[in-house]
């Protein structure tokens, strides 16, 4: 079994000009642009030109880190809507609509044939849109990261996916959801089955050639572990109490064949600080978690009204998204890379059922997901970050209760009632083929704009070859490059918030080297040094155990980069 643990790549003694001896030789090609948002838009924005703006923030380089945001069933009607309830008709996401780089992204797939030449499907579910990012190739509906076939239940081939690509590369990988984790986005990340459905064991009618006993990879559940995922999480605790054609549950052959350590609930979750003792599989459900908002289900006669609001719903001990989302992160990073997919499931679940409250709640919770990325980004501008839908949905802003099938109205930000309407259906609503919203930040981010295809952002989540930007003549400015390393790898709390933390720093290319002491998403305290590095002494006393990080950013104007490196800080 693999060992999980973050490496060191870097040991140095306590001793600063030894430590800064070894750090002389290791300053090496600088990260990421660093990216800002861009604000929504003013009275004064409106008369400037942002150009330069957007022009700062395109970087060629490839991404040591992926993010990739999904919100199942998000497309641009289903993302104004949201935004009119929870900010107004003139407001903003604070974290979605500030991503720098958008464009619009074609979800079309297959359906089943003789093949080679396979007839086009205009509206897709969620298992061919996810497997055409996750492998770079079309497929038919239900069809998870294989092939197109004759029939549903004939088995295609095996495509190779984003996430399994990465794992060769030897980066950390993670795959988390509000849905059951073996639902078909997340599965698409990680599994290979010919029909959605076979989720567990028990559930394989449809795939009798892929069960274990038949010399096959196994149900989706049995799959995502024997692929090793570093970090699992969502519902769908169901399908791993199901047995194996081995014997055991599936629970059990996670736990005992790949060492998975369970998690049930958010105290769990809160409790886990690394991989160190193995992978994670959380199973905060036994099927899909709760949305966060409770349901306003449309209705023939008009559900809600003018003075309606959504109520948060009663959650118990499920976290939600951005909770797993900034655990994952932490867990996942290291001096390699990582890759992660992070998807709002229930955005298409609750559009499924015509549920306006359950859809624009888990919209909002994607917001505060990307919020996450971002912050992340701000110190590590390596990292790519890209949010979009598997497929558009039938969610409309319409002009009164009169106008849809099923409709609903509540009261927005403004004041004002807005209605939607479902008419995909008399009863419920379903999946269109309209083109869906892609956005990103950061190295290779610009690649989403103009319209591009789901099987394109394959090659993006991947890396391109980076290429040279035009230039008018004049030298580029070298990226900053940044190298930090503690003096020491354990400290006790009454040393760290007397004495404090001797770190090391070298840089170049930088006009400003910030040195910043971090427990999650808090700075604890902040040091500079000189433009080419130095040494500091970083002290806090709101540490008494467990790991810390030194967070080293070189800003010039080349750009931006970040190093880390971390601390356990003992009683």
């Amino acid at each position: 079994m693999p060992t999980y643990r973050k490496d060191r790549t870097v040991l140095v003694t306590k001793r600063t000009a030894a430590a800064m001896g070894a750090l002389a030789g290791l300053v090496a090609i600088g990260t990421a642009a660093a990216t800002a948002a861009i604000p929504a838009p003013t009275d004064e924005g409106f008369t400037q030109d942002r150009s330069a703006e957007l022009a700062a923030q395109v970087d060629p380089s490839k991404p040591r880190n992926v993010i990739l945001i999904i919100g199942d069933g998000m497309d641009d009607s289903m993302i104004t809507a949201a935004r009119n309830y929870e900010h107004g008709a003139g407001g903003r996401f604070p974290a979605l609509d500030a991503l720098p780089f958008t464009g619009a992204m074609t979800t079309y797939g297959l359906r089943a044939g003789a093949g080679p030449d396979y007839p086009v499907a205009y509206v897709s579910d969620s298992a061919p849109t996810a497997s055409g990012w996750s492998t770079g190739k079309k497929t038919i509906d239900s069809r998870v990261s294989q092939g197109p076939s004759t029939a549903l239940t004939v088995p295609g081939e095996d495509y190779e996916t984003v996430l399994e690509k990465y794992q060769e590369q030897g980066k950390l990988v993670g795959n988390i959801t509000t849905s059951e984790i073996t639902d078909a986005t997340p599965a698409a990340a990680a599994a290979h089955i010919n029909a959605r459905a076979c989720q567990g064991p028990a559930n394989m009618a449809d795939c009798a050639p892929a069960r274990k006993a038949n010399g096959g990879k196994g149900s989706i559940a049995e799959q995502l572990v024997d692929n090793e995922v570093d970090v699992l999480m969502g519902g769908g605790m169901s399908r791993y109490t199901q047995a194996t054609d081995a014997g055991p549950t599936v629970l059990d052959y996670a736990e005992d064949t790949h060492g998975y350590r369970l998690l049930d609930d958010s105290a769990d979750l809160a409790g886990l600080t690394s991989l160190d003792d193995g992978p994670v599989l959380g199973l905060f459900a036994s099927g899909n978690m709760t949305p966060m908002y409770q349901p306003l289900v449309a209705t023939a006669a008009g559900a809600g009204g003018p003075e309606v609001t959504c109520t948060p719903a009663g959650r118990g001990s499920q976290p939600d998204l951005s909770a797993m989302t900034e655990k994952t992160i932490d867990l996942l990073d290291n001096p390699q890379g990582f890759f992660l997919q992070a998807e709002s499931a229930m955005i298409d679940k609750q559009e499924h059922s015509s549920d306006i409250c359950g859809a624009i709640g888990d919209l909002k919770e994607l917001d505060e997901t990307v919020a996450v990325a971002l912050e992340y980004q701000e110190d590590h501008p390596d990292t790519l970050v890209i949010v979009t839908g598997d497929h558009a949905h039938s969610t409309q802003i319409v002009g009164g209760p009169t106008d849809g099938k099923q409709t609903a109205t509540v009261k927005t930000a403004d004041g004002d009632p807005m209605t939607v309407a479902y008419s995909t259906s008399d009863v419920g609503s379903d999946h269109t083929g309209a083109q869906i919203r892609v956005a990103a930040s950061g190295p290779q981010a610009a690649n989403v704009t103009g319209v591009i295809d789901q099987t394109d952002l394959f090659r993006t989540l991947l890396g391109r070859t980076p290429s040279t930007l035009p230039g008018a003549g004049e030298p580029t400015p070298q990226k900053p490059a940044v190298s930090v390393v503690a003096g020491t790898s354990r400290i006790s709390a009454k040393a760290l918030a007397t004495k404090g933390l001797r770190v090391a720093v070298a840089a170049s290319g930088a006009t400003r080297v910030t040195v910043r002491l971090v427990r999650g998403s808090r700075t604890l305290d902040t040091a500079k040094t000189g433009p080419r590095g130095g040494t500091v002494s970083l002290r806090t006393a709101k540490v008494r155990r467990g790991a810390v990080k030194i967070v080293a950013t070189a800003t010039g104007p080349g750009g931006s980069a970040t190093r880390s490196d971390s601390v356990r800080v003992t009683g």
